[in-house]
C-alpha cells in the first residue's frame, strides 16, 4: 500500500470513511469550524519559532526538573508530536507551504541526536531496553504526520522521513521486541503505547518499509489481546484518572479500520462502547472523574477518544457526553475523530440510570443527583474492589461532590512520582497508603495487597471487597452494601452501608469485628479545615455548596475527634528526580476509638451555599435535618424525606 492519506482520513470515498474532501466541507461551519480555527491559530502560531526540544521550559504542565534534566518526559513528548500533527493536518487542509515546512522542522530536530538525544525517559533507561513509552508516543505522532505528508513530500523526502522514523523509533522498538521485555506481558499503558506507536509507524509505511507487514500483525494481536483487561461492562483495569489510556487502543483500532479501508470497524464492538459508558458514568461536572487510586482529582477529564467511538457505533448518547465535556483543544485528533453526523442524545434517568455499581476491577459505584454536566446537586462515588494497576490502598473509599465541587475528597496522587512510588515503598505515601483514604484503620495496618513482579500477574480480585447489595430508587435515590474485609488482613471483617437519597443526604454505617482489641481510626478528608466539635459535628465548606456532617459511635465504647493533616515526611519526601514533594497538608476530620468491634454512623448533607443552615440532630429513634429523616432498625437503614425514602438490610456481623 502507498496511496497516502490513509490514517484518519482517505483520499478517495470509502464505506463508512472519511474523505479529506468531508472535512474540509465540515470545518465550514459549526462545531467542527470551532475546532477547525483552534488547531489552525495553533499551527500559525508556531511558525517560524525553534523546534520543540527537551530542554524547552514554558510548555503547559512541565515540572521544572523535567527541563533542568532535559528529559523527554510525556509533557514535551505531547507538544512536539501535537506540533507535527497540526502542522501535518494544516498542510493537508490548505495547502500552505509553510505548515509542510514548520512539520519537516520538528521531525528534522526529532531526528538529530543532537537536538533530541533520546526517544526514551531518563527513569526508565534503567529496565535495560532502547525503547519506553516515550518511542512509542513519537513514533505514533511521525507515523501519522507522515502519512498527511507524504502526498506533498517529494521521493528524496519520503525517503528521509522513513529513515528517522525507523532509526530513532521502530528498530530500538524491533531490538527490544527481541530481549521479550516485561510489558510485551503486563497489559497496562506501556504495553499499548509501545505496540501502537510501532503499528500505526506500520501502518503509515506500509508498502514503504520492509518490516511493515510484521509489525502490524505484532500490535494488532498484542492490542486485541489487551482488550481482555476490560471488565464486562467496559470497567478499565487502572483507576479512572489513568482511563485516558483508553485513548491508545481507540486511536490504533481507529487507524486500523482506516488502513483496512473500512473492512474492520472494530471500535463498533466490545469493549469500546461499553468502555466510554463506563468513563461517562465515573465523570463528575464540570469535567473531572472520580477520585479512586491513582488519581489527579483536579485535572480535566480526557474523553476525547470518545467521539471516535460515537462515530464508529453511531451512539447518540455518547456523542452528547463527549460534546458536553469536550476541551477547547487545539489537538487536532479532535479534528479528525469527531463526527458531526451522529446526533447527540441526552441522558436523563428514565433512559440512563443516575446510579450505576461496576462488578468488575475496581467495582465502582456512583450515585448522582441528576445528569447535568455541570453543577449536579450531589454525586456520591465510592468503590468496593482493588485496580489491577495504579491502585491505592483505598478499597472503600468514598467521596463526595455537591454542585460541581470536592467537599469529601481524596488526596489525590503526589506532585511528582517518587521513585519508589511502584515498589513496596509506596505505602509510605500517605496517598497511595489506608492513611489517606476515608475507609476504617486498624492500628495504622495497611490494607492487604499484591507484591507485583513486571510481567507477572496478580489476582486482585481476592483482596478486593464486593457489593453484598445495590438497589436503585430512580428518581429518588440509591443505596448499597459493600463487605470489605477481604482487603482487611487477620480475619477481620468489614462492612460499609451507604444511603444516598436526592439530592444531598447520604448516610454511611461502618461496621467492623476484630479477632483481638485495636485502636480504630476513621477519616473523612475534607476540601476545606473541617473542625469537629466533641460530638463529632463538623461543617465542609466549598466555594458554591457545603456539607453538615456528623459522626456517632453506635456500639458501646468512646469516641474521640480530631482535625490533622497530611504531610510527606523524610525519607518518602522526594520525586523520581530528587527534588521535594509539594508539601499539600490535606486536611481530615479523624474519629478514633478503641475495641474488637465497632459500628460508626456518618451522616452528610449536601447544602447549597458556603455555610450549611441545616444540622443533623437526634429525633425519634434515629436523626433528622430538614425534611429528611434518618431510622436505624436492627434489621434496616433507611433514608426518608416527602419526595420518598430509600433503605438497605442490615444483617449481623
Amino acid at each position: 500500500m502507498t496511496e497516502h492519506p490513509r490514517l484518519l482520513l482517505t483520499a478517495d470515498a470509502m464505506p463508512g470513511l472519511r474523505r479529506v474532501a468531508d472535512l474540509r466541507r465540515d470545518i465550514a461551519s459549526g462545531p467542527v469550524r470551532e475546532i477547525w480555527l483552534r488547531v489552525l491559530a495553533r499551527a500559525e502560531a508556531t511558525l517560524g519559532r525553534p523546534p520543540i526540544q527537551p530542554g524547552d521550559d514554558g510548555l503547559p504542565g512541565r515540572p521544572p526538573n523535567m527541563v533542568r534534566h532535559r528529559n523527554p518526559d510525556y509533557v514535551v513528548c505531547h507538544e512536539a508530536g501535537q506540533r507535527l500533527l497540526r502542522a501535518a493536518l494544516a498542510h493537508l487542509l490548505t495547502g500552505r507551504a509553510e505548515f509542510k515546512a514548520d512539520a519537516l522542522v520538528q521531525m528534522a530536530a526529532l531526528f538529530d541526536p543532537q537536538q533530541w538525544p533520546d526517544w526514551i525517559d531518563q527513569a526508565h533507561c534503567s529496565f535495560g531496553y532502547e525503547a519506553d513509552l516515550r518511542t512509542g508516543m513519537l513514533s505514533q505522532s511521525v507515523g501519522l504526520s507522515y502519512d498527511w505528508l507524504a502526498p506533498a513530500l517529494s521521493a528524496d523526502e519520503r525517503a528521509w522521513v522513513i529513515e528517522g522514523l525507523d532509526r530513532r523509533g521502530i528498530q530500538p522498538i524491533l531490538r527490544s521486541l527481541a530481549l521479550d521485555p516485561w510489558w510485551m506481558h503486563d497489559k497496562n499503558n506501556w504495553m499499548t503505547v509501545i505496540l501502537s506507536g510501532l503499528g500505526i509507524a506500520g501502518m503509515a509505511l506500509d508498502g514503504e518499509h520492509p518490516d511493515a507487514a510484521r509489525i502490524i500483525a505484532i500490535a494488532v494481536e498484542k492490542i486485541e489481546g489487551y482488550l481482555s483487561i476490560y471488565g464486562p461492562e467496559g470497567e478499565f483495569n487502572e483507576s479512572v484518572n489513568y482511563a485516558g489510556a483508553n485513548r491508545l487502543p481507540v486511536d490504533f483500532f481507529n487507524m486500523h479500520r482506516y488502513w483496512s479501508g473500512g473492512r474492520d470497524n472494530r471500535l463498533s464492538r466490545t469493549p469500546f462502547p461499553e468502555m466510554c459508558h463506563w468513563v461517562m458514568h465515573t465523570t463528575l461536572p464540570p469535567g473531572r472523574v472520580v477520585s479512586v487510586g491513582d488519581c489527579h482529582p483536579e485535572r480535566p477529564a480526557n474523553n476525547s477518544y470518545v467521539a471516535a467511538v460515537a462515530a464508529a457505533a453511531r451512539d447518540g448518547v455518547l456523542q452528547w457526553f463527549y460534546r458536553q465535556y469536550e476541551e477547547k483543544t487545539d489537538d487536532p485528533y479532535s479534528l479528525v475523530t469527531y463526527d458531526p453526523t451522529v446526533p447527540e442524545v441526552s441522558p436523563d434517568a428514565a433512559t440512563v440510570p443516575t446510579f450505576k455499581a461496576y462488578g468488575a476491577q475496581g467495582r465502582i459505584v456512583v450515585s448522582r443527583s441528576d445528569w447535568s454536566p455541570v453543577v449536579a446537586a450531589c454525586i456520591v462515588h465510592a468503590k468496593a474492589g482493588r485496580e489491577e494497576n495504579h491502585e491505592h490502598n483505598d478499597v472503600g473509599q468514598l467521596c463526595i461532590d455537591g454542585r460541581g465541587e470536592r467537599l469529601i475528597i481524596d488526596p489525590g496522587s503526589p506532585s511528582c512520582y517518587p521513585a519508589d512510588f511502584f515498589e513496596d515503598a509506596r505505602w509510605e505515601y500517605y496517598n497511595a497508603s489506608i492513611r489517606g483514604h476515608n475507609v476504617l484503620m486498624f492500628d495504622g495496618e495497611e490494607q492487604r495487597h499484591p507484591r507485583k513482579q513486571r510481567g507477572a500477574t496478580v489476582d486482585n480480585a481476592r483482596l478486593s471487597g464486593d457489593f453484598v447489595h445495590a438497589e436503585y430508587f430512580p428518581g429518588i435515590g440509591a443505596a448499597w452494601v459493600m463487605d470489605l474485609s477481604p482487603a482487611y488482613a487477620d480475619g477481620q471483617s468489614v462492612r460499609r452501608t451507604v444511603l444516598h437519597l436526592y439530592p444531598g443526604a447520604v448516610a454511611v454505617l461502618d461496621e467492623a469485628t476484630l479477632p483481638v482489641a485495636k485502636d480504630i481510626s476513621l477519616r473523612w478528608h475534607t476540601v476545606d479545615r473541617a473542625e469537629p466539635d466533641a460530638a463529632g459535628s463538623f461543617k465542609v465548606r466549598g466555594q458554591r455548596a457545603s456539607i453538615a456532617a456528623c459522626i456517632s459511635r453506635l456500639d458501646a465504647g468512646g469516641i474521640a475527634f480530631a482535625r490533622r493533616e497530611q504531610a510527606y515526611r523524610a525519607p518518602y519526601d522526594r520525586d523520581r528526580m530528587g527534588d521535594p514533594l509539594e508539601q499539600r497538608h490535606e486536611s481530615y476530620v479523624e474519629a478514633v476509638m478503641h475495641g474488637a468491634r465497632c459500628r460508626v454512623l456518618t451522616l452528610f448533607n449536601v447544602q447549597d451555599g458556603r455555610d450549611p443552615a441545616a444540622v443533623w440532630t437526634p429525633c425519634g429513634t434515629g436523626w433528622g435535618v430538614g425534611d429528611v429523616t434518618l431510622d436505624l432498625a436492627p434489621d434496616r437503614f433507611e433514608l426518608t424525606s416527602p419526595r420518598g425514602s430509600v433503605s438497605a438490610p442490615i444483617a449481623p456481623m
